[in-house]
Parts: structure tokens; C-alpha cells; sequence
């Protein structure tokens, strides 16, 4: 069943980012998917939690180029941030920090922005790495237990 939500979630997010928001220099289209934990949870109540992906050890798939060289293989991905809201709709402040291998070595980033969210997904609210995301819980209901852990599916576009 879970293969069928990733696979769902790609011809979804695929549709929905299908160019970039504007010309630049390079730009490298990515996918990653990873699962964060959420501290205190998630639920039905508006609050605010910090969620963490635990570290930068997710992949990330990205091709096309990257500050001006190609990309030479898969790279990683963590992320941390703050997220006020319930599990149906919320906004916050994400904090990623990733890696690309290109044909000039390793590319490191750390790129803050705001994101909202609704029922199921929600947007990036930045022009260097816009993209959409869905996701689900993996520890927690959201109705009888706050959502501690959820995965996230994410197609983006990279533009340096």
C-alpha cells in the first residue's frame, strides 16, 4: 500500500510542477521523499509543534544542473523547522539542508522559507526551490492520538 501512495504522490506532484517559476542560470528538477517526527504531535487543536527529519540522511534525486555543472548522482536531504496549524491546514517555517554531487563536486545548501498546507499537501513558499509536497502519518492518528511522525512525498525544482 505504501508504494502505491509514492507512486500516486509522483504522477500527482508531476502534474502540478511542470516548469519553473522563472529563467536562472540552472535548474536541476528533484524528488525526495522523507519522514520527519513531530514534537509534542499534530492533532485536531491549532498549536504550534518542531518537527526534524533526525539529520541530512534522505535521498534526494535531482537531474539537470546545479550552480552551473550537471548533476552526477543522487544527493541528500534533511530538514527541521516549526509548523503552527492542525493536521487538516497549517503554515510554518522549514529550514532544509541538502547536498547535490555534480561534475564539480559536492553542492551544499541551507535554504529557509515559509509553507502552507491543507488537507493531504501543500506549497514551498520560496523562488529558489519551489515545489509541492503531500504527505501522511506514520505514528498517530490525528483524531484519538497527535500525529508524532508523517512522511512527506516532495517534487521540486532547483534554481541556482
Amino acid at each position: 500500500m505504501r508504494g502505491v501512495k509514492v507512486v500516486l504522490a509522483v504522477v500527482v506532484l508531476s502534474g502540478w510542477l511542470s516548469t519553473p517559476a522563472e529563467a536562472a542560470g540552472s535548474v536541476a528538477y528533484c524528488f525526495h521523499t522523507w519522514t520527519d517526527t513531530a514534537t509534542p504531535g499534530i492533532g485536531t487543536t491549532p498549536a504550534r509543534s518542531q518537527f526534524t527529519s533526525n539529520g541530512e540522511k534522505w535521498d534526494l534525486v535531482c537531474q539537470g544542473e546545479v550552480r552551473g555543472q550537471r548533476v552526477t548522482g543522487a544527493g541528500t536531504f534533511g530538514e527541521d523547522g516549526v509548523v503552527q496549524g492542525t493536521c487538516s491546514s497549517g503554515s510554518g517555517q522549514v529550514n532544509f539542508s541538502f547536498t547535490i554531487p555534480t561534475t564539480a563536486g559536492e553542492q551544499k545548501f541551507r535554504l529557509s522559507f515559509p509553507f502552507a498546507y491543507g488537507p493531504g499537501g501543500g506549497t514551498a513558499q520560496t523562488t529558489d526551490f519551489p515545489g509541492v509536497f503531500v504527505f501522511y502519518p506514520t505514528a498517530g492518528d490525528c483524531l484519538n492520538d497527535p500525529v508524532t511522525e508523517f512522511t512527506v512525498v516532495r517534487n521540486a525544482v532547483l534554481v541556482t
